[in-house]
């Protein structure tokens, strides 16, 4: 693996792009259509009366969603001879690379859910139309948790492994890269609620921080699925 061309952390080089301008437009305009998409749905569910239908073929729809998303990345990364693993990152070499990515991982589900009272102090309480999400049975559960670990991977692959190095690329300027791609991945939540996604752009921010840093998307993929996880049980 050629990690001279790779260069997603904090580096004295910007890096080239991993796919064509065309390429990245294309994704952006995927991303619009699917935060549009969930705020229909949203709408949706909230004007028709609560019926007992199972969750679990909407979930196994998003995780095919995240799944199209992911190729669609690495498609675009191919033409240019990157791999799945220049878009992931720096990979582990040893037991001890390991342990540090799940200890950052830790340290950064710690940071985010005990950020809360902060947020709440500045923005102030906020409801979150993610009723309609949120499983009730013991199969949905469990496909909550299939859906949370897709979520984890495929959103960080496309926003922090991809876009945020994209974006670098073209921006020439890593914090604005930063910024942007944390206002992207935000728009996907609007359906929650303006509050819910700025505090979405915050994670994304804080995620495309640690991948910054790592140079790698898999400890900010551990800790996002771990939070998913946790949000749809609310703990």
């Amino acid at each position: 693996m050629n990690w001279a061309k790779l260069s997603v952390g904090f580096a004295d080089s910007v890096p080239a792009p991993l796919a064509s301008n065309r390429h990245l437009r294309r994704l952006l305009y995927i991303t619009i259509g699917i935060a549009i998409a969930l705020l229909l749905q949203a709408r949706n569910a909230s004007a028709t009366p609560a019926v007992s239908i199972s969750k679990v073929p909407m979930y196994l729809m998003l995780i095919g969603v995240e799944l199209v998303l992911a190729r669609f990345v690495t498609i675009g990364a191919k033409a240019r001879g990157y791999r799945l693993l220049d878009i992931v990152g720096q990979p582990w070499r040893n037991l001890i690379d390991a342990i540090s990515d799940f200890a950052v991982a830790a340290a950064t589900v710690l940071l985010l859910r005990f950020s809360s009272p902060v947020l709440f102090y500045f923005l102030g309480r906020w409801g979150s139309n993610t009723g309609f999400l949120l499983p009730k049975t013991l199969p949905e559960s469990a496909t909550w948790i299939a859906v949370s670990l897709a979520a984890g991977f495929c959103e960080e692959l496309v926003y922090r492994g991809y876009l945020q190095r994209q974006l670098w690329s073209r921006t020439r300027n890593l914090p604005l890269a930063l910024v942007l791609q944390a206002a992207i991945f935000a728009c996907g939540h609007l359906y929650q609620g303006w509050k819910p996604a700025l505090v979405t752009a915050i994670y994304g921010l804080v995620f495309g921080l640690v991948a910054a840093w790592r140079r790698s998307i898999i400890p900010g993929a551990i800790a996002h699925a771990a939070i998913d996880i946790m949000g749809g049980f609310k703990l």
